[in-house]
C-alpha cells in the first residue's frame, strides 16, 4: 500500500481544481519522497518485494539530471533555438563551441557516443552563460525551449550544459547544404547538395566512420 500511494503521489499526485470547475492531476514529489521513505525504513530488504524498486524511486526522486537537445538543422542567419531539461539543480553553466566536425570527432572502440569523444580543450568558445532554472525543492522536473541571442555562420558547434555535476552535449549545424547517405553492402554513396534548390556541392569534405 505504502508503495502504491507513493507511486501514485509521483505519477498522477493530488487533483487540483480550477477557477473554471475543471479538475487536473499535479504530481506531489516531496509527498511521494516520503513514503518511499517510510517504506524502507519501516521494513528490511527482503521483507517486501518493493525495497529495491523504492530505493530506486528515492534516487530518481532526489539524484540530478540534466539534458539539452536541439530539434532541427539551422540556415545562415535564421534564429538558432534549443532546449533544456533539469531537476534538482539550480543554475545550469551553458558553453558553446565552434567545431570542425572531420577534425574534431574520434571515436575509439570504447566511446559510442560520438559528441562525448569531442575534446573542447582546444576548440574556440564563441560564448558562455548561465541558466537559473527557478528550482524550488520540490523535486520537481523543469524545461525550457531557449532562443540563441546571437546569429551563428554556417558551420557546426557544440552546446554543453553543466549543472550538479551532470553534463550533457548536443550539435548545432547552420548550414545550406545537405547530406544524403546512401551504404549497400560494403559501398557508400554520399551525395552533397544545397538544401534549397538540390544543387550539387562540389569537392566536399566527407569523412566515413563504421562501427
Amino acid at each position: 500500500a505504502l508503495y502504491f500511494y507513493a507511486e501514485w503521489m509521483a505519477n498522477q499526485g493530488r487533483v487540483i481544481t480550477h477557477q473554471d470547475g475543471n479538475q487536473t492531476f499535479e504530481p506531489d514529489y516531496v509527498r511521494a519522497l516520503e513514503l518511499f521513505r517510510r517504506l524502507v525504513s519501516e521494513f528490511a530488504k527482503g521483507e517486501t518485494r518493493f525495497w529495491d524498486q523504492a530505493q530506486q524511486q528515492i534516487k530518481n526522486i532526489t539524484d540530478p539530471q540534466l539534458g539539452v537537445g536541439v530539434g532541427n538543422i539551422f540556415l545562415p542567419d535564421s534564429e538558432v533555438q534549443y532546449y533544456l531539461n533539469w531537476r534538482n539543480v539550480k543554475q545550469i553553466d551553458l558553453a558553446l563551441y565552434a567545431v570542425e566536425l572531420n577534425r574534431d570527432v574520434k571515436l575509439n572502440e570504447k566511446q559510442q557516443n560520438w559528441l562525448q569523444a569531442i575534446n573542447t580543450g582546444g576548440l574556440e568558445k564563441i560564448k558562455s552563460w548561465q541558466r537559473d532554472t527557478k528550482d524550488t525543492g520540490n523535486y520537481k522536473p523543469g524545461n525550457e525551449t531557449v532562443r540563441l541571442d546571437l546569429k551563428l555562420k554556417p558551420g557546426a558547434y557544440l552546446l554543453e550544459a553543466k549543472a550538479g555535476g551532470k553534463e550533457a552535449r548536443e550539435l548545432i549545424l547552420v548550414t545550406d547544404a545537405a547530406l544524403v547517405l546512401k551504404s549497400s553492402g560494403r559501398q557508400a554513396l554520399v551525395y552533397v547538395c544545397n538544401a534549397l534548390d538540390s544543387s550539387p556541392l562540389a569537392n566536399a569534405k566527407v569523412r566515413l566512420v563504421e562501427q
